[in-house]
């Protein structure tokens, strides 16, 4: 795929294959699209935001039935780089994450996943850097994986405690504040 073109995504052979098996795992409830590419693919601004993202969303509401309700949008300031949410209503709500400023050393990855009550649809890999497999750390120099040998998680470490071997690795400053995070997380979901 090109993003530095406008062109339509309604093509995209994931969305149609989605598309095409809506019903087979009861109702959509939820929908979660990833486009990210590294900063030497990046379209202009305005291409990112009025193309890509517009498209998606218009993907979404597509998949979804229904008009949109609400949409927040965080976006990096003068970055391709945003995050977003879309509720429909149809009762479904979208998550977008959608990056074109990842080092140069990562691939571009275009996912859609497709939640339903029994099951969901997706051309996101079951297995590999976003699952059990290990975690990914890439700058500039190049894209490394980690990836445990056991899966046990005494013996195979966090990712959090991956993380946070890869800052000490890179000199920068550990994380900090994560008990405060956790507390604040349990107040929002009251426990």
């Amino acid at each position: 795929m090109n993003s530095n073109q406008i062109f339509p995504l309604s093509s995209w052979c994931v969305f149609q294959g989605i598309r095409n098996h809506m019903g087979e795992c009861g109702e959509l409830r939820s929908l979660r699209f990833t486009w990210q590419r590294p900063a030497k693919a990046a379209s202009s601004e305005e291409n990112f935001l009025y193309g890509t993202f517009v498209q998606l969303l218009g993907l979404a509401r597509e998949l979804a039935d229904a008009g949109l309700k609400k949409l927040h949008v965080e976006k990096e300031s003068g970055r391709n780089n945003l995050f977003a949410l879309a509720a429909f209503d149809s009762g479904v709500v979208a998550e977008f994450e959608l990056n074109e400023t990842l080092p140069d050393s990562m691939p571009d990855t275009f996912f859609i996943k497709a939640n339903f009550t029994h099951g969901h649809l997706t051309n996101q890999p079951l297995v590999g850097h976003f699952n059990e497999e290990g975690s990914v750390f890439a700058d500039e120099s190049g894209l490394r994986q980690f990836t445990v040998d056991s899966c046990d998680p005494e013996i195979a470490g966090s990712m959090l405690e991956n993380v946070m071997t890869l800052c000490r690795l890179k000199g920068t400053p550990e994380m900090s504040g994560w008990e405060q995070l956790a507390e604040a997380v349990g107040k929002a979901v009251g426990q």
